[in-house]
């Protein structure tokens, strides 16, 4: 399969070039970066997806969450899936990528590792049979991180929801001063040095607490992952949102 990786020239970008490399049956055939230098690379590199001239099954993105403007028209237009490895989109931004799986599969998830997948669907377990227990999300990230919260503390803000239904979200407690609401879920940012990623999920009870925990250690399980969607997405036949609970589910059902 021919990939295009948009935001080539960015951490994650280049580490899915280097995996793109490493794989048998994945080959990058080209690259947009508006801050990229061509000659740095040995496939094409353009400034914008629309001077393109490769052929390619499938586009995965991991620049900014703006960048939707550029890759989702083009996208439409030449009816190619997409992999949307990026977080902190805002509403115009979501209304066109909602718009455009009437159209293309897209491949949308908070985070693209395997592992933090499966602590979703532990999250979920553990505040049904929890249901009484105080959760608390903590994640940590680079200090290069644009986004806070991470898309990742959300998606497992969502989890605990899926299971409890609507729960009040509070991210930190700065001028509170009030007793902790039993709906309330503490979102809780941390960043500092090169830390890849780290997501915990507390939940406290009387006497005990269980602490559910996932660590990146290295940007390749994200890269990794967004392969393993790319493969999932080429094969779909109808257009739509689909995300890792598609594929786990495909892969282990």
């Amino acid at each position: 399969m021919n990939i295009l990786i948009y935001g080539i020239g960015g951490k994650m970008g280049k580490t899915l070039l280097t995996a793109s490399q490493n794989t048998d049956d994945i080959k990058a055939v080209a690259g947009v970066d508006v801050f990229a230098d061509p000659t740095d690379y040995n496939i094409p590199v353009y400034k914008s997806i629309n001077q393109t001239k490769e052929s390619f099954e499938c586009i995965i993105d991991f620049s900014a969450h703006e960048a939707v403007f550029d890759i989702l028209p083009f996208a439409i237009s030449k009816k190619i899936p997409c992999v949307l490895a990026t977080t902190g989109y805002n509403e115009d931004e979501l209304d066109l990528i909602d718009k455009a799986a009437q159209t293309i599969p897209i491949f949308k998830t908070g985070n693209m590792s395997l592992g933090i997948n499966v602590l979703s669907k532990l999250v979920m377990a553990a505040a049904n049979m929890l249901e009484n227990a105080d959760a608390e999300i903590i994640e940590t990230h680079h200090n290069q991180k644009v986004d806070a919260p991470s898309g990742t503390a959300l998606m497992l803000l969502h989890a605990i929801e899926d299971s409890r239904g609507p729960v009040k979200p509070i991210f930190g407690r700065s001028g509170i001063s009030s007793p902790r609401d039993s709906k309330e879920v503490g979102i809780h940012a941390i960043r500092g040095g090169s830390v890849v990623g780290k997501h915990s999920v507390m939940f406290m009870m009387n006497n005990e607490v269980l602490t559910l925990t996932h660590e990146a250690e290295n940007k390749i399980v994200f890269a990794n992952g967004a392969i393993d969607a790319a493969r999932f997405l080429v094969d779909r036949t109808e257009a739509g949102i689909y995300n890792m609970n598609h594929l786990l589910n495909t892969r282990y059902s």
